[in-house]
């Protein structure tokens, strides 16, 4: 059985190679953060497989069964990445939410269907915007990593058309209060 990250860092990092051998600064930090969170991946995984078979020759397959859940609900959320055709954009978001799952902070991601088509991607898509997105990310993580002592922290990134073209914003709470509402607009001058 597949880790479900292989094909989609594998499959990234191949794509990223292919497009363009004379890679940027950013694409290569990228790529080398793809490696670098596939190892994680796969440690990760071989770790959850240890705690449910351990779970099963202790015999409480209820306690396999609850684990196996909770650990599907935050990989259906990096998932989601998968279904972005753009994959520099695709290992940005994939870079966020393994750094928010990192710091012990459940995220979800939010964005629409249109946004599942390579059409999209072909027509809203301009390279110049990966540098700004990925130093918003990094600013993101940066910034909800002093959070670190607080309980049930949640982030909530929403990716979205906005007139002339794409927008991505952050929100990280805890049970009462928006610690903080970032919004990165991406758009050419021209535009």
């Amino acid at each position: 059985m597949n880790c479900p990250y292989t094909i989609t860092v594998a499959r990234t990092c191949e794509i990223i190679v292919e497009r363009k051998m004379m890679m940027s600064e950013v694409e290569h930090v990228l790529l080398s953060e793809l490696l670098q969170w596939y190892s994680l991946q796969r440690h990760d995984y071989l770790n959850h497989w240890q705690v449910i078979m351990g779970n099963l020759q202790l015999k409480q397959p209820e306690k396999a069964l609850a684990y196996m859940r909770e650990t599907i609900t935050v990989q259906e959320q990096e998932q989601k990445i998968g279904h972005i055709q753009e994959p520099a954009l695709a290992a940005v978001l994939l870079g966020l939410m393994i750094g928010f799952r990192q710091q012990g902070i459940a995220a979800t991601l939010d964005f629409p269907e249109g946004m599942k088509k390579d059409d999209f991607w072909r027509e809203h898509w301009r390279e110049e915007y990966l540098e700004g997105l990925y130093g918003y990310t990094r600013e993101c993580l940066a910034e909800s990593s002093q959070s670190r002592g607080l309980l049930n922290i949640t982030a909530e990134v929403y990716l979205y058309e906005e007139s002339g073209g794409l927008a991505c914003q952050v929100i990280l709470a805890d049970e009462e209060t928006t610690l903080f509402d970032k919004r990165l607009k991406l758009a050419l001058n021209d535009e």
